[in-house]
């Protein structure tokens, strides 16, 4: 994986109930990030999902910043 371009990112969380098939049955709850710098968009099917996708994410080093002259 390359290295991400800042020392600081944005993601937009979103987050929805789904119905369940079965009467009674709590809600399927879905997630989505998306990049408002790119508008590239992702879906997770479990919290699971999005916490792995994160905890890959940060362990990839941001670039240093450029040095001011």
């Amino acid at each position: 994986m390359d290295k991400r371009p800042y020392q600081r990112h944005s993601f937009i969380l979103s987050l929805w109930a789904e119905g369940s098939a079965r009467p009674n049955a709590p809600p399927v709850w879905c997630y989505s990030l998306e990049d408002p710098h790119s508008s590239q968009w992702r879906g997770f099917k479990d919290l699971a999902e999005l916490v792995r996708f994160l905890a890959e994410w940060t362990a990839v080093p941001p670039e240093e910043p450029p040095l001011r002259e």
